[in-house]
């Protein structure tokens, strides 16, 4: 009966697992390539060993990938690391993987001794694409307003935040619109509360026309939405104000065969260089806000 010697067993255990497991030198030599048997997630990688990783990939990674190895023979323990690579620029090895841009994890450990007579790291290599895009999808979920679909308040104030910062370094021109539909809580108790969420996904539809790159848009809460608005001339914000006013106003609000009519007030204010913190921009825009109620609703007024 044959078996295994202890080292023919290690070295078939390692070729077996589904993520690959190299051995590279300092000077970015392969020394020995394992694993890695799981086509899903990689490309077949056992024809790296004996190759420089500046032989088969191009130079910008090479070097980012080398300073990570040398960092962990630097630091004598373990450095995990985290990078995105387009797998299909991989030279001289077989394309049998999944292809295009996948993330992985390294995970480098300096070897104690050296290895063919050089200084070496172990580097196991894990596909973390998968779980890259569902914390994408959550990052999205957890920014987003659950019935309109728009950025919640949540996203809308760190966002305000970098804006901001941007306008304190390069004064980047930086504007707020806080906007309520007038005599909501009318709309709900007169014709039901679906009633209202359905304004609320049409009113969106009517905000969303305005959108441009330069323009955020974010449920603040209940029936108001906040817009920042950057690189545009203050007269330019007030009449884009007049101009999403007056397209509410003019929207047909149909629910279960009754017209709603529908108007929104609009407080705006502008960002100075007083403004230091992003509590005190929303503040000054939401009593310009009030103001416009208190003077009749369905209109724009400044602060």
């Amino acid at each position: 009966m044959n078996s295994y010697a202890p080292h023919d067993l290690y070295e078939n255990l390692l070729k077996s697992i589904a993520d690959p497991f190299f051995v590279i030198a300092e000077d970015g030599t392969y020394l020995d390539a394992f694993g890695g048997s799981e086509r899903k997630l990689y490309d077949d990688a056992a024809s790296l060993k004996g190759r420089n990783i500046h032989d088969f990939m191009e130079a910008e990674f090479a070097q980012f990938f080398m300073e990570q190895v040398c960092r962990a023979l630097t630091l004598g323990s373990i450095h995990c690391f985290e990078y995105q690579l387009q797998t299909d620029s991989v030279e001289g090895i077989p394309k049998n993987g999944p292809g295009g841009k996948q993330w992985f994890e390294a995970r480098l450990y300096p070897l104690e001794n050296l290895y063919e007579g050089k200084r070496a790291v172990t580097a196991l290599i894990l596909n973390i694409s998968e779980r890259k895009c569902l914390q994408q999808r959550l990052r999205e979920l957890s920014y987003q307003d659950s019935l309109t679909k728009v950025f919640n308040r949540r996203y809308f104030f760190e966002r305000l935040s970098e804006q901001l910062e941007l306008y304190t370094q390069d004064r980047i021109s930086l504007a707020i619109m806080v906007l309520d539909i007038d005599q909501f809580k009318d709309i709900n108790d007169t014709y039901g509360h679906f009633s209202g969420d359905h304004i609320l996904k049409q009113v969106v539809q009517v905000l969303e026309q305005f959108i441009t790159p330069d323009i955020t848009l974010a449920r603040f809460g209940g029936d108001e939405f906040i817009f920042s608005v950057e690189r545009l001339p203050f007269d330019e914000v007030m009449r884009s104000a007049e101009c999403v006013r007056a397209a509410i106003e003019r929207e047909k609000f149909v629910f279960a065969e009754h017209t709603i009519p529908v108007t929104v007030s609009i407080g705006v204010s502008q960002v100075t260089q007083f403004d230091t913190d992003t509590a005190s921009i929303v503040s000054r825009a939401d009593k310009a806000l009030y103001l416009a109620k208190t003077q009749g609703r369905n209109r724009v007024v400044r602060m």
